[in-house]
């Protein structure tokens, strides 16, 4: 029966095809009973568009007339995406084989959530107020940003000769990522497009970029995988609460894996294995996402890279990294693959 499955997995593959599609509306959630934009089977190719957190797309259309206002909510996905192979216990593999910007502007929030420094900075610098309507009526606290496609920076516009500008031009080179990006979670939850968790969510993590393979697993029939979220670039934290939010065009190719069970999210690229303890920022435990990073690394390095426990230990006690993906939320643990035997 397995070589059967094999078999017809192995077929799918070889007549894969590229699907484009630009769906007209969004989805607030990640779920399992959304009716899917499209069905697709493993090796196929996707080629869309997302919004960027607001609702509004590569020509500033707004999709959302009161983002953040109930019973709107911000970051629109794109999806669900049906895959008919994947099933619950089996995991899916998503290449991120573009994620561009599509637009030249984007936005930012005006200054680090006050929970990231302490009580005196916050006395001292915190104003959060740039401008009223600079982005949005009735909002003060968004600051608009430039994003030169040519050469690759983006630039805040603060206003020169005003008491928020030294005078200092500040210009950042974009990395486009996908901030949303998972599959339905397990059993009845319905998730907005808001938390993080093992399905993967609002991950923020400034790695997930072109490039990359990101493995979720899944937790029902067709996985039902979604998008959404663009950022250009993001700091280690997303201590804005933000990125540069913006929108994107984006192609990923899918590849389920038959029987891999995973309990959290992990990305492999060039150079790096990573295990992602995926949690809501702002209001997570770190200690627990760098848990679950933890123990996923040495399962993979003992599973799938045959590593024997003390092996595996001593590379995690000599050469790992640690990254915050979201301030209170998510860590990641970081292995070099140069250390490590081909899987």
């Amino acid at each position: 029966m397995r070589l059967a499955t094999l078999l017809l997995i192995g077929l799918a593959i070889s007549a894969a095809e590229t699907h484009t599609i630009y769906p007209d509306h969004h989805s607030r959630v990640f779920s399992a009973f959304k009716t899917p934009v499209l069905k697709i089977h493993t090796g196929d190719t996707v080629i869309t568009r997302t919004w960027d957190s607001g609702g509004q797309d590569y020509k500033g259309v707004r999709h959302l007339k009161h983002p953040y206002v109930y019973p709107e909510s911000g970051n629109p996905l794109m999806g669900p995406f049906y895959i008919e192979e994947a099933d619950l216990g089996d995991s899916i593999e998503v290449h991120l084989d573009k994620v561009r910007l599509n637009r030249n502007w984007g936005y930012t929030s005006y200054r680090l959530s006050p929970g990231l420094v302490d009580a005196g900075a916050a006395e001292r610098f915190y104003k959060n107020h740039y401008v009223m309507a600079a982005l949005r009526p009735e909002r003060a606290d968004m600051i608009p940003w430039d994003l030169d496609l040519a050469r690759g920076v983006a630039t805040p516009r603060l206003r020169a000769g005003n008491p928020e500008s030294s005078g200092l031009k500040i210009e950042v080179p974009v990395k486009p990522m996908l901030g949303c990006i998972g599959v339905a979670p397990a059993g009845e939850r319905v998730e907005t497009s808001g938390p993080a968790g093992s399905y993967g969510g609002n991950i923020d993590y400034n790695d997930i970029v072109e490039g990359v393979s990101v493995f979720f697993p899944v937790y029902h029939k067709g996985a039902f995988f979604y998008v959404g979220d663009g950022h250009a670039a993001q700091g280690d934290g997303e201590g804005l609460g933000s990125g540069i939010e913006t929108s994107l065009d984006v192609q990923f190719t899918v590849k389920v894996h038959k029987g891999k069970r995973l309990g959290i999210p992990r990305i492999v690229n060039d150079e790096s294995i990573i295990s992602v303890g995926s949690q809501p920022e702002f209001g997570s435990s770190m200690d627990q996402g760098l848990r679950m990073a933890n123990s996923d690394m040495l399962a993979w390095l003992t599973g799938e890279y045959k590593l024997t426990a003390p092996e595996a230990h001593m590379l995690m006690g000599t050469v790992v990294k640690h990254k915050i993906v979201t301030y209170f939320g998510t860590v990641s643990t970081i292995m070099p693959r140069k250390y490590l035997p081909k899987p």
